[in-house]
């Protein structure tokens, strides 16, 4: 009790955690977390004001833990680059993710497609919400991608090279032996993951230790 005999206020606790698994598969986890969030991230590197993540929770009603989503890969804009436990929309000046990814199955297909939908069309209003299926549980082609149009989710319709444009990263994404890809517009080669990028530094070492060598 206070001096006034009211019981003090409980803060209000946002967890950091729910006890489910990171994903379902090995696939399912190495495509979140080896290749579209350490990719993104490395791509948006030099600004400082982009913010990649993610299997954290964004909280978006301050008070309401249960007001609450977790995307399996995110991007937002507008906010300082450092590491968070969780993201609290309210703390982050209104700013919300610009771009989510989900790596979906047939397990997480109606979540995907129902709550988890909803949440980033009707209240979050992500630009760009992308579904990759590794194991073509559900979606033939494995991929699929929706851009907010008038606040509704409207299908991105392929390039003739079967990508698919994120007006958000401005960046194209695409399946490529079963495994997600991004692009910068135009180019022949994907983003490189970080094992992807070292080989080539080898290789170039090797390239020139080798052209020192020639009389």
């Amino acid at each position: 009790m206070d001096g006034r005999g009211m019981a003090p206020t409980r803060a209000v606790e946002y967890p950091t955690r729910d006890g489910r698994p990171l994903g379902e598969t090995d696939d399912h986890r190495n495509e979140m977390t080896d290749y579209a969030i350490q990719v993104l991230k490395d791509f948006f590197r030099p600004d400082p004001m982009t913010y990649v993540s993610g299997n954290n929770f964004i909280y978006f009603t301050e008070g309401v833990p249960a007001d609450c989503v977790s995307p399996d890969t995110y991007v937002v804009k507008g906010v300082p680059k450092h590491d968070r436990d969780i993201f609290k929309v309210w703390e982050e000046g209104g700013h919300v993710p610009c771009f989510v990814l989900e790596v979906t199955s047939k397990y997480t297909r109606m979540e995907d497609l129902g709550d988890k939908m909803a949440k980033y069309r009707d209240i979050l209003g992500v630009l760009d919400y992308f579904l990759f299926d590794p194991h073509r549980d559900w979606i033939s082609g494995g991929f699929r991608g929706y851009t907010l149009e008038n606040g509704i989710y409207q299908a991105i319709v392929p390039s003739p090279n079967g990508r698919l444009l994120s007006r958000a990263l401005q960046l194209e994404l695409a399946s490529v032996n079963r495994h997600l890809r991004f692009y910068i517009s135009g180019s022949q080669d994907p983003l490189p993951t970080r094992e992807e990028e070292i080989g080539r530094l080898h290789a170039e070492l090797d390239r020139l230790r080798g052209t020192q060598g020639r009389p």
